[in-house]
């Protein structure tokens, strides 16, 4: 009797989860969620592009080689081009090869955090060379007290709903415990009035407290969890050090006034898009110094862009994006190193 009411007791609880299971992934498919894989909703509404790389089969072998780069927008294919320009230069440096596959997942806006997140959705690719160029975009997570500031940037909205998804393992076997833990943390929000800063503009209210790197720390974890996967995938990884330009003697306001200063482009960024001027050159520094740091650490390869781009208003449409002539300039130089270094060999 008491082995009958034992199963009858699991079978209903099997039918409750699997029930509470339907619910809540429908619940969550109204709000864009895939159904049958609701992991899959960092890449479907984060980094869309991944998926087709994730996918892809990349060439192995001594006639091809794929080449992955991590950034921001100036490494962005609409901002530069760079991957249609290093194939060219490559192209010429490597004639017994017949072709590069690049993989550019450099977008506008993101930092080190993206980076690092989006290079682990595609451990399963190998890759012959990774190249990293950002250090500028994480000063907009330093406009906050101190006392507001998180280590992981989820005083950031993106942030915060990117670290609850990769809190969440789990999901395509049960979405159970995130949902309730998604409902629980909107419900404490809005009780706690919590305020979320911009990841796109910097509230002048709040740009004074840009003096404080606060991402020094972040940034290096995020960069050395970047070098040690790719160490651990044998992708051979190239830190290069950012460039930037803020011209001596002037006192940059973000206004109109600015463009003065640089090549009129298409597309520009004034510098209070991260910040007081001062800050963001210090944190463009600090951050420099912590990918020298990673560099000598883990041994990997390193190139100092921000020494051979000319600091001059014909390279640079802003205090980092590239004119015409800067992006021939960058794509000319990083890979006259990576020709030297023999990496691709």
């Amino acid at each position: 009797m008491l082995s009958r009411k034992f199963y009858l007791s699991l079978t209903l609880f099997a039918l409750l989860f699997i029930f509470s299971e339907l619910v809540f992934r429908l619940a969550l498919v109204f709000f864009g969620y895939p159904f049958l894989q609701p992991a899959r909703y960092l890449e479907k509404k984060y980094y869309p592009y991944i998926q087709p790389m994730q996918q892809a089969k990349t060439e192995r072998g001594d006639n091809s080689r794929n080449i992955l780069i991590l950034g921001g927008s100036v490494v962005n294919t609409h901002w530069s081009r760079l991957e249609m320009r290093l194939d060219t230069l490559f192209q010429k440096a490597y004639p017994d090869i017949k072709k590069f596959n690049f993989f550019n997942v450099a977008m506008p806006g993101h930092n080190s955090r993206d980076n690092v997140v989006k290079y682990q959705l595609l451990k399963d690719q190998h890759y012959d060379l990774v190249i990293y160029y950002e250090a500028i975009n994480e000063n907009r997570a330093n406009n906050i007290s101190p006392q507001m500031f998180y280590a992981d940037y989820s005083h950031i909205k993106w942030y915060d709903e990117i670290n609850l998804l990769l809190l969440h393992p789990e999901m395509n076997i049960t979405v159970m415990p995130y949902a309730v833990h998604l409902l629980y943390k909107n419900v404490k929000d809005k009780l706690r009035h919590r305020n979320y800063i911009s990841n796109d503009e910097v509230d002048p209210n709040y740009a004074a407290y840009g003096k404080d790197i606060k991402t020094a720390a972040s940034y290096y974890d995020n960069i050395s969890a970047i070098a040690r996967l790719a160490r651990e995938k044998q992708d051979p990884l190239l830190l290069v050090k950012y460039a930037s330009y803020f011209p001596t003697g002037v006192k940059l306001t973000g206004k109109a006034t600015d463009k003065k200063y640089f090549t009129p482009c298409y597309m520009v960024s004034p510098v209070t898009t991260w910040g007081k001027p001062e800050n963001v050159l210090k944190g463009i520094r600090t951050h420099n110094e912590m990918l020298e740091k990673v560099h000598r650490e883990q041994q990997t390869y390193f190139f100092d862009m921000s020494a051979v781009m000319p600091k001059d208003s014909a390279t640079f449409c802003d205090v980092c994006h590239l004119s015409e002539q800067g992006a021939q300039r960058f794509a000319k130089e990083l890979s006259k190193y990576v020709v030297s270094s023999g990496v691709l060999r």
